[in-house]
């Protein structure tokens, strides 16, 4: 059985306009009124609330970290020392939790 590819073709006569230069040229279509489209809002970002479970690691982590500190400030620097170190502790804690807390 031999294949014939001619015959497996549907298209034995190829209809007007198939191929580029045969037939009459297309009609342009009708001019299309001016669109200007609406304006639209920007939407409003907001930085994701902190979870709870993030603000509890923070302070894990600043305790953690606050009473080593402490002892070693008394230790070494006494009264100043101790004021330095917890003047420190609060500004990381503010920083961490200024802006998240009075989101919530």
């Amino acid at each position: 059985m031999t294949h014939d590819p001619e015959a497996a073709w549907p298209l034995t006569q190829p209809e007007p306009g198939y191929f580029p230069g045969s037939g009459p040229a297309p009609v342009p279509p009708q001019a299309m009124a001016a669109y200007t489209p609406a304006p639209v809002p920007m939407p409003v970002t907001r930085a994701p609330a902190t979870p709870h479970g993030v603000r509890i690691a923070y302070l894990a982590i600043i305790l953690g970290v606050s009473i080593p500190l402490t002892a070693i400030a008394l230790s070494e620097a006494g009264l100043i020392g101790l004021i330095i170190v917890w003047a420190g502790i609060v500004l990381v804690a503010g920083l961490a939790f200024g802006t998240s807390a009075r989101r919530s």
